[in-house]
């Protein structure tokens, strides 16, 4: 690392400088720098982390995920496996609930999913879907090793390829050939295999999560991949989610690199043909050696960042502009007086669960959603932590994250016919809608709004104000169907990968593959590349 500017305190340059300071990023620089490489991050937010973040928002004692909540793909994933016991160290801990998932109906009706498979087992049983599901997954578990490797590295080099070709040469005969994952819909997947309201309502709210509605093309390759990951759980850090920023940070501190907020890089400098610095919107410029690693969105990277770049193709210019953004994200951490209680006790076990009117209801929220109406009839992806860590909350209260991504990200009114929405996500609409998800969430848990002490509300609108990387506030980083995703993600010309068409500069984050979630994939991924090696050859700490 070269010695910092006395007029900014940034450093003149580092072999790799990164534009966000991100989950992603700051696992790239932890292998990097395990690896001998300088690094400087760099970030136009207060603290690092992104989307990884936990806080008081109000009352003392209350901890409450900001955005993120529950890490599955990441405890489940490689970086897990090579970083955790350095981050263990730097006092990362995660606690599982028993339940990995459900669903919870308004007449009572509900499903579970146990981590516990034996349990697992005598609930499909008592569903009646032991049937349905095992034929799905012995139709799609020979696809299984080949699909979950293509989630560590990106989709532009030889070997992930041919791993996409064979997946499709391969399961012709089955009776889910993998291209048919690619173009159904995770309604089309669950009504072909599962017969209750309860199993479909578990499996097909979670593409959301990943950008892709449940409608949509490519839907039922994210509905089969949330099953599959969420089958051990969903771990979260004790404390909160934010505590595995909190390790990453210390992990890179303690291995020499440096990361500075409130510094908002204008745009990445290009010399002799490759990316070779950044400068700031106050006109700093730190030199990168070697690369320039961006966590952005394409609109964003070629629209802003490589602006008066040359020699970039038009059309390329023309897909990022064109980049596609589909629904918003309204969350709401609320602190409780006491745990709340389930209609089915069961629920009350934690886990990720899904609170809705069916998946019918929640196919109309999000066509209403994408017309621009706020969802009469929201659907909830209900997570109660304090349900496994009581760190979270002062003794015998509660906090619960309620997340609905039925919803528009710019709304123009309302499909319940009030005059909400027509002045987009003002301060009246807001308290409103949040009303109308308590109101639903009281069909699943009597009783819920007569608990909460406080209530913080995010709207798509605020995500939006704070980070250009959700354009007009979808959390997912942009439309994740199979329009924009695998190797179209983020556009067509970079293939699914992580370089993009300037040498020397790569993209990270929710915007390309594999998407949305706290994973560490693409960080990890550019890491290895730039240190020339494969998944055999990164170099394992701890």
């Amino acid at each position: 690392m070269t010695e910092p500017s006395q007029r900014t305190g940034l450093p003149s340059g580092a072999d790799v400088v990164f534009v966000g300071a991100g989950h992603n990023a700051l696992v790239a620089a932890a292998y990097l720098l395990d690896a001998g490489r300088s690094v400087c991050l760099l970030d136009r937010a207060p603290r690092p982390g992104g989307w990884v973040d936990t806080a008081e928002l109000g009352a003392p004692g209350f901890l409450h995920d900001r955005w993120s909540a529950v890490h599955p793909a990441f405890v489940g994933g490689p970086v897990w496996a090579e970083l955790g016991p350095e981050l263990r160290r730097h006092g990362l801990e995660y606690v599982t609930a028993p339940l990995a998932t459900g669903s919870s109906l308004p007449d009572g009706r509900a499903a579970v999913v146990p981590v516990d498979q034996e349990a697992f087992a005598a609930e499909l049983d008592r569903l009646g879907e032991t049937d349905g599901w095992a034929a799905l997954f012995d139709a799609v578990s020979p696809q299984l090793p080949a699909l979950l490797g293509l989630f560590g590295d990106g989709l532009d080099n030889p070997e992930a390829e041919a791993a996409l070709a064979g997946l499709i040469r391969d399961s012709r005969h089955s009776a889910v050939p993998f291209d048919r994952l690619l173009t159904d819909s995770a309604v089309g997947v669950s009504r072909a295999f599962f017969q209750t309201e309860e199993l479909r309502s578990v499996a097909v709210p979670w593409p959301l999560h990943f950008g892709a509605g449940p409608e949509a093309p490519g839907g039922a390759l994210w509905a089969v991949f949330a099953l599959v990951a969420l089958a051990a759980g969903v771990p979260a850090p004790i404390g909160g989610s934010g505590r595995l920023t909190d390790a990453l940070v210390g992990l890179v501190a303690e291995r020499g690199g440096t990361v500075h907020c409130d510094t908002d890089v204008d745009e990445v400098l290009v010399r002799d043909g490759r990316a070779a610095a950044v400068r700031t919107l106050a006109g700093a410029v730190v030199t990168a050696a070697e690369a320039v690693v961006v966590t952005s969105t394409p609109d964003q990277l070629y629209g802003r960042l490589l602006r008066d770049t040359p020699g970039i193709p038009a059309g390329v210019r023309a897909q990022a502009a064109g980049y596609r953004f589909r629904r918003g994200c309204f969350q709401m951490a609320v602190s409780l007086s006491a745990r709340p209680r389930f209609v089915d006790s069961r629920l009350d076990a934690g886990g990720a669960l899904n609170l809705g009117r069916g998946i019918g209801e929640l196919v109309t929220s999000v066509r209403h959603a994408e017309a621009g109406l706020l969802p009469r009839h929201p659907s909830i992806a209900w997570h109660e932590p304090t349900a496994v860590d009581p760190t979270r909350a002062p003794e015998g209260q509660a906090v619960v994250r309620l997340q609905v991504l039925d919803v528009p990200h710019t709304p123009i009114g309302d499909a319940a016919g009030s005059a909400y929405g027509t002045k987009g996500w003002d301060a009246a609409t807001a308290e409103a809608f949040a009303d109308r998800v308590l109101v639903e969430a009281e069909e699943h848990v009597p009783g819920v709004t007569g608990l909460v002490l406080e209530r913080h509300i995010t709207t798509p609108a605020d995500l939006a104000s704070t980070s250009p990387n959700v354009g007009p506030g979808d959390h997912a980083g942009g439309d994740n169907s199979l329009a924009q995703a695998l190797t179209r993600r983020p556009v067509p010309a970079h293939a699914g990968g992580h370089r993009t068409l300037v040498p020397g500069a790569w993209l990270i984050g929710a915007a390309t593959w594999p998407g949305a979630a706290v994973s560490g994939a693409s960080g990890r991924a550019v890491a290895r590349a730039l240190m020339g090696g494969t998944a055999a050859t990164v170099k394992q700490s701890g």
